[in-house]
């Protein structure tokens, strides 16, 4: 075995360029940069939206800390498959020794992302569970079934393809050092198993929320909107659909190397996919405690207003129904508690509330004008009461 021989016997009148090859190493670059910078993003949005503002860490919490951690595998790797061998570089113009490292970034690649992917939909689906299945209820309903089942198919298929990959050569060194005789599976199939996996899992989280949402005691446009903002896992179906289909081309690939790429890149692709997703609900909260909008009205010379309801908490989660803890005393000397504090959207279910429940709500709009007008009226006519007072316990 000629170590500094080409990994791949060259066309007939080629020569290997070992060199200085030709390749699209820029293009790598420039995508893996952006996943890397736009899951970075998401992670630190995630993270501040629910730690910091919130000042809660959920179970999906620690499984998106967990994600992000073994992100970083597949990033190593990739970004080393830059240096040796290169992107779409042909694998006659690669000398066998270096060949043998690509097969270590592979494999490393390969056990990492597998991590990954289950850690970022089992915390999806836990999350859907709180905010879509009523508690109480969980067990009759179809979607949390679906959930279970799907959670449960991730944790057995993620568990499976790490040890098959794993034990993929006996001895595990065989794996990726090709002077070590070996007796090996091929790798082939189980790439294939886990395309095949996470493209029925996320074609089953895509569809499995809909029902739930339009059963939901809200307006049409608002059931439309969260409809919306859960069809965006047509993005991770499209990428695993990608993935799958470079997998298919690099097996029957007369240039094993050069098709490796694209599998590559869309596996870092799908994985950013599944961080932005988890992420994504996460916006509002940090643009309404920010007060985005409303800095950018004030900088572009726009009238700007702040509306708050009374009762309101800087500690209110985010979700479609959240509520404070403490209690108050209307007008009328009629004591009643808010619901106790949660993310739930069980509160919009037929049934779930109290029958005869009565919700008071006080709305304040405040106006630039309204409070200059206001200040000056102030000045006119000095009031020593107040018309109208709220007492709070």
């Amino acid at each position: 075995m000629d170590l500094d021989g080409p990994a791949h016997p060259p066309p007939d009148g080629v020569t290997p360029n070992f060199d200085n090859p030709p390749n699209r190493n820029a293009l790598a670059i420039g995508v893996l940069a952006a996943c890397v910078a736009v899951t970075t993003i998401c992670f630190l949005m995630r993270i501040y939206a629910r730690v910091y503002l919130l000042r809660k860490i959920q179970p999906e919490e620690i499984l998106v800390f967990l994600a992000y951690g073994c992100y970083w595998g597949p990033t190593y790797t990739a970004f080393a498959m830059v240096k040796t061998p290169g992107y779409f570089v042909h694998q006659w113009d690669v000398r066998l020794r270096d060949f043998m490292s690509t097969n270590y970034y592979v494999f490393v690649f390969g056990v990492c992302y597998s991590f990954v992917l289950p850690f970022l939909k089992i915390a999806i689906l836990v999350e859907w569970c709180r905010l879509l299945a009523p508690q109480g209820l969980r067990s009759r309903t179809a979607f949390w079934w679906g959930c279970m089942v799907t959670t449960g198919i991730q944790v057995i298929a993620g568990v499976a393809i790490i040890l098959a990959l794993n034990l993929q050569c006996i001895p595990h060194k065989a794996i990726y050092d090709l002077t070590i005789p070996g007796k090996c599976v091929d790798l082939y199939k189980i790439q294939m198993a886990s395309a095949s996996v996470h493209l029925t899992c996320d074609v089953i989280m895509l569809l499995l929320p809909q029902p739930v949402i339009w059963t939901l005691k809200m307006t049409w446009k608002k059931r439309l909107g969260v409809s919306f903002v859960f069809s965006l896992g047509v993005l991770a179906c499209a990428s695993a659909a990608l993935r799958l289909d470079t997998i298919v081309m690099h097996r029957s690939a007369a240039d094993p190397l050069y098709s490796l790429a694209p599998v590559v890149l869309c596996s870092m692709a799908e994985m950013t996919c599944g961080f932005f997703i988890l992420c994504l609900p996460c916006i509002p909260k940090i643009i309404k405690e920010t007060g985005a909008i409303r800095k950018i009205k004030r900088a572009m010379g726009m009238k700007t207003t702040s509306t708050k309801p009374s009762g309101y908490s800087e500690n209110c989660g985010t979700g479609m129904s959240a509520y404070g803890s403490a209690s108050y005393k209307m007008s009328n000397n009629i004591r009643r508690e808010k619901q106790k504090g949660t993310e739930s959207m069980e509160y919009l279910h037929e049934g779930i509330l109290e029958a005869g429940g009565i919700i008071r709500t006080t709305r304040i709009t405040v106006t630039e004008e309204s409070r200059a007008a206001s200040d000056e009226e102030g000045k006119k006519a000095a009031c020593p009461y107040m018309s109208r007072t709220h007492s709070v316990e």
